[in-house]
């Protein structure tokens, strides 16, 4: 049932030169509230997905649009399970979770809720004798639902990765890789290059880091370094580089691309300690919308614990040519500032950031979700116009493409969302030098921000527009 939780502004942690504006979401004097995870929708507003548990185990999701904080329970679930899980949003504002439950003994499912028709309801979509858990879902651009998860003959066999999608044939799954890192479940990451192929970042069986995609009789690994590596959080950006980063033995961060067109690995954060202390990092990626569309600096969250061993979030980003971090949320005595097992953190298209994580309160004696956002944009600000040296000119008017070539040359228009998804190609061809206009037919498009990519002759041009209804 929906709720509206209280909201408690926390103030604004003045420990670091990121300044974050802190909310409360939950308020519980009998359940404790951890474990969170976030994702933001087309329009950037935060989901929140966290369990809430005593007795009992209830997953459960916070979000909002306006002031006011509403938290709807997806499902009850077996202890075992309580951070397995993951969270997308569809083009259209619906909520996905994609967990793990016990439907019998050594025979775990994977269940995906929607909210599609007002509450959560579950569906199994692997409902057999095998064991499955610790779901990652992600939405193409045509918002079919994919999952890559853990399987197994029983919890104790070897365990194999697969790749499951969602259409209106049913479930369908295949086997993308059996040399996955036993021990823990959750090391691994889903994205989807420009051209919507799905990429996976794992850690193998031998503890380094790999890469696999979706190919031609079977998915393609590749090994990415040979350090001891856990914990990988991948994003593709639209030019169609992969940026990861991960930690090595819980001591240090690392951050690896293959912008330049071959992997280039690079240290984040090192203390040092082969008992480790940095761990779990949450990447994101500036994605700057202007009179192009392009990449800007990477930025990384991760856990790392105070002297008395107390977890901290700290914060780096790369913003001069090098990583510089400093500490992001800080817990106080016989307190912890931790996110849950996934996805934590995010960057909206005004360069501002998300934070959620759960930290023990006092007041209540259990543990609460907070939510935090930068109190200005950690990339000081994305620029409508940045430099730029295209000769191409593109511009939205009401529902009117305007744009020209300074030679005759064949073009291609694709809309976007907001989250960077391609909704359609909207035009294909040559087209003579000159100035040229299309029509937008937005009937179909739910409100939101969205950009005109164009390209042209080698060079690509981007616009924004927005539909309101």
């Amino acid at each position: 049932m929906k709720r509206i939780a209280l909201m408690v502004l926390a103030g604004v942690l003045a420990l670091s030169a990121v300044q974050w504006d802190i909310e409360q979401i939950t308020d519980e004097a009998d359940l404790w509230s951890t474990d969170p995870i976030l994702v933001l929708d087309a329009q950037w507003h935060p989901h929140i997905l966290f369990t809430q548990w005593n007795e009992e185990v209830h997953i459960k999701v916070a979000s909002h649009d306006t002031d006011l904080w509403v938290i709807d329970e997806v499902a009850t679930v077996s202890e075992d399970f309580m951070p397995y899980y993951s969270i997308d949003v569809d083009s259209e504002g619906n909520t996905l979770v994609a967990y793990t439950d016990w439907v019998e003994m050594a025979n775990a499912d994977i269940f995906v809720a929607s909210d599609e028709e007002g509450e959560f309801v579950s569906v199994n979509v692997t409902d057999d004798e095998l064991f499955q858990a610790a779901p990652v879902i992600k939405l193409d651009h045509e918002d079919i639902p994919h999952i890559i998860y853990a399987e197994a003959v029983t919890p104790e066999d070897e365990i194999k990765i697969c790749h499951g999608w969602a259409d209106a044939e049913g479930f369908h799954s295949e086997e993308i890789v059996d040399n996955m890192y036993q021990d823990d479940y959750l090391g691994y990451d889903l994205v989807f290059d420009p051209l919507h192929i799905p990429h996976v970042f794992y850690i193998g069986d031998d503890d380094h880091l790999w890469h696999t995609t979706s190919g031609e009789p079977a998915w393609i690994p590749e090994q990415l370094n040979e350090l001891s590596s856990e914990w990988p959080s991948a994003v593709a950006d639209p030019l169609g580089s992969f940026h990861v980063a991960y930690d090595v033995g819980g001591s240090s961060i690392h951050y690896i691309t293959n912008m330049t067109g071959v992997w280039q690995d690079e240290l984040v954060s090192d203390l040092g300690d082969p008992e480790g202390g940095n761990e779990r990092p949450s990447l994101a990626l500036e994605i700057v919308y202007g009179s192009y569309l392009g990449i800007g600096n990477p930025h990384v969250v991760w856990l790392r614990p105070d002297e008395l061993y107390w977890p901290q979030i700290w914060y780096a980003s790369k913003k001069t040519g090098s990583w510089a971090e400093e500490i992001a949320i800080s817990s106080g005595f016989d307190q912890g500032a931790e996110p849950g097992y996934g996805r934590y953190f995010a960057i909206d298209s005004e360069g501002y950031g998300h934070l959620v994580y759960s930290m023990y309160d006092y007041g209540t004696g259990f543990d609460q979700i907070l939510y935090a956002k930068s109190k200005e944009p950690l990339i000081g600000g994305i620029t409508e116009n940045p430099p730029q040296s295209t000769p191409l000119s593109l511009k939205v008017r009401g529902s009117t493409i305007r744009f020209s070539l300074p030679n005759a040359s064949s073009i291609r228009l694709d809309l976007y969302d907001a989250a960077g998804r391609r909704v359609e190609c909207i035009a294909s061809g040559s087209y003579a030098a000159g100035k040229h206009s299309i029509p937008i037919n937005s009937d179909g498009l739910p409100t939101g921000v969205y950009f005109i990519r164009m390209e042209a002759g080698g060079h690509s041009a981007c616009a924004k527009f927005a539909v309101t209804h």
